[in-house]
């Protein structure tokens, strides 16, 4: 059975600045406080775009969306205790905000872990949301996702 869970946060920050936070797979250890987030293989066209893998922990991550600034989208391509975990995130400007909106499918490995994972996925999901959003607004100059590097 797959499952689909949404979680949102809005922002002042603009939709080009939260987005290079999501591209930047280092930017991510700002926000996310991830184990060591990292680019392992660049993107066919653009370094985190499309065709880009990045680490955190022991999972791996590829980018399947590269729309700046306005969607960007990923599977996990190894450790996940999931199956088909693929997350969404869309920026949708509205006035001085930008409500971050972040849906993932997925499928419990085990039956009886879907009742637990989706709470579980809707609660990690909503954190992503608001850490992403508050620090987009936030982030200091040494922040990987406003090097000259980011795009």
């Amino acid at each position: 059975m797959q499952y689909e869970v949404e979680a949102t946060a809005t922002t002042t920050a603009a939709a080009e600045t939260i987005f290079k936070h999501l591209s930047v797979a280092e930017a991510w250890n700002e926000w996310g406080r991830f184990p060591a987030a990292t680019r392992v293989r660049e993107g066919d066209e653009v370094p985190n775009g499309v065709g880009a893998v990045r680490k955190i922990g022991f999972a791996r991550e590829k980018v399947v969306v590269y729309d700046p600034p306005r969607h960007y989208a990923y599977v996990v391509v190894s450790w996940m205790p999931l199956r088909g975990y693929r997350a969404d995130v869309t920026l949708e400007p509205s006035g001085p905000y930008t409500l971050v909106r972040w849906r993932a499918v997925f499928e419990p490995r085990y039956r009886i872990t879907g009742a637990i994972a989706r709470p579980v996925m809707r609660w990690i999901m909503g954190s992503f949301a608001r850490r992403l959003a508050w620090h987009a607004g936030h982030c200091e100059p040494g922040c990987p996702a406003r090097l000259p590097s980011a795009h």
